[in-house]
């Protein structure tokens, strides 16, 4: 009995113990959260919003994590301007409590101001009240967004031909001058899914050499026309994520050399340029993820172009380091395997860099580059075909100022 009796008395003793840990350490974890509960919106407030974010980062970090506090230091990287990263808390926020409209509202600006308005329509069809009044959901829209564009170029002068051109059997041919307008409009069909219709008409007059390695045939005056038209729906599913299917249509006209006799007495053949019609097209996935400061560009693409079929890769991040449209990066590889019967496969590695950043309110300047072969090439999710025959492009540097025009 004496045994029993002192194992019952250890038992309770080691018991009582436990419980008045877990009393001590519940109360300072209460003692925790009401301080940090307190300075934190002491520091809201004084609009002290660095201050607040080291904070509210530390007692995250240490497992205090609630409604308010998550508010406060989404307000705080919103009054810094840094949307991406406020985007983020909101997001918390509304874990905590779901339906709030201040951090609905909140999350949807950040979307707009960081440059993610798929993402904003679909968070708009969730307001409610008062809200939901404010901000209507939009509905189905024709005309989302219309926009034009016209390009004149002139290439090589006339007198650097047929200089210009190697003496090797074969085609060649470069442009004189060339024109394309094209016609873009976005159809809103629902919050989740719009449909981006592209028209582009190319025109374009080279200059134009056939050569079999003993007779050359020369124009400067090849006429080329090529009309496309580009289907891409924009579907928003889950959080930040969009995919991209991409439908492209070409047709061309083009001018070639056809024999028309053999010469008289035999001299040299009787050639005239006569025209031709072909047909082409480009299909494929794009996809992008937004992940805080960081969207991932993914996209695989097929194509026929100029009588061989390419498949093309590309990956890549965009960067946001301020969150917002300030200033903005990013890095992207892109991969082509052209191949057809009876053709030796090519691969290339075309690697390419981005960067802009704001001259000024709503005024934007941009800088792409890229470098390699872009033979039967594709950009900007298949909308841009580089497919001139017997031309490539072996690096481009392109420069973009973007303002918005309102009415």
């Amino acid at each position: 009995k004496s045994k029993t009796g002192g194992h019952m008395y250890r038992l309770i003793l080691g018991f009582g113990i436990l419980l008045c840990l877990l009393i001590s350490a519940h109360a300072q974890e209460e003692a925790d959260f009401k301080w940090v509960n307190a300075e934190t919106y002491r520091l809201y407030q004084e609009q002290e919003w660095d201050s607040l974010i080291a904070m509210g980062r530390e007692a995250i970090r240490q497992d205090l994590d609630y409604y308010y506090l998550r508010m406060r230091l989404g307000i705080a990287y919103y009054e810094k301007g840094n949307y991406r990263k406020a985007a983020t808390h909101f997001s918390r926020a509304l874990d905590f409590n779901q339906g709030d409209p201040v951090s609905l509202e909140y999350l949807y600006y950040c979307m707009l101001l960081s440059g993610q308005a798929e993402r904003a329509e679909v968070l708009r069809n969730q307001f409610r009240g008062e809200l939901a009044r404010e901000l209507p959901a939009s509905g189905a829209k024709f005309a989302e967004r219309i926009s034009a564009g016209y390009l004149y170029s002139r290439g090589i002068d006339t007198e650097d031909f047929p200089e210009a051109f190697t003496n090797y059997p074969g085609i060649q041919n470069a442009a004189l001058h060339f024109s394309n307008a094209s016609l873009s409009l976005v159809n809103r069909l629902s919050p989740r899914l719009s449909l981006l219709h592209e028209i582009n008409v190319l025109s374009k007059t080279n200059a134009y050499l056939s050569f079999d390695g003993m007779y050359g045939h020369f124009t400067l005056d090849q006429k080329v026309l090529q009309t496309q038209y580009y289907i891409s729906p924009h579907i928003t599913i889950g959080h930040g994520s969009v995919l991209m299917p991409v439908f492209h249509l070409l047709g061309i006209r083009y001018q070639d050399f056809v024999m028309q006799g053999a010469g008289y007495q035999g001299g040299s053949a009787v050639y005239s340029l006569e025209e031709f019609k072909k047909k082409a097209f480009v299909t494929g996935l794009g996809f992008k993820q937004g992940l805080g400061t960081v969207d991932l560009h993914m996209g695989i693409y097929y194509s026929q172009l100029n009588q061989l079929k390419q498949v093309q890769n590309r990956l890549g991040l965009t960067c946001f380091p301020l969150g917002n449209l300030k200033l903005y990066g990013g890095a992207y590889l892109n991969t082509q395997y052209e191949y057809a019967q009876d053709y030796e496969g090519v691969f290339r590695f075309i690697p390419e860099a981005h960067l802009g950043f704001a001259l000024a309110e709503k005024v934007w300047f941009d800088l792409n580059a890229a470098l390699g072969e872009m033979s039967n090439y594709l950009e900007n999710n298949g909308s841009i075909v580089y497919n001139s025959f017997s031309e490539y492009i072996d690096k481009k540097v392109e420069f973009t100022l973007s303002l918005p025009v309102s009415y």
